[in-house]
């Protein structure tokens, strides 16, 4: 989690925000949190879902010494 630099957040519910912000912090890095997008929505992809969170990183890249 440490190369995430945005995340977008659907929920179905938004009066859990407090509960969510908890959770991100346990995974991310908050002294420089990535950029973030918190959408409330009245359904997802399958009914049973309550969040859908997707991440974008960015993996620097490494590259090894030329003989």
């Amino acid at each position: 989690f440490a190369d995430v630099v945005k995340t977008t957040t659907y929920v179905t519910d938004a009066s859990q925000i407090a509960a969510l912000r908890e959770i991100r912090a346990r995974y991310l890095d908050m002294t420089r949190p990535p950029a973030s997008t918190f959408v409330q929505v009245t359904r997802l992809y399958r009914d049973d879902l309550l969040i859908e969170i997707e991440a974008v990183a960015a993996v620097p890249i490494r590259r090894t010494p030329a003989p």
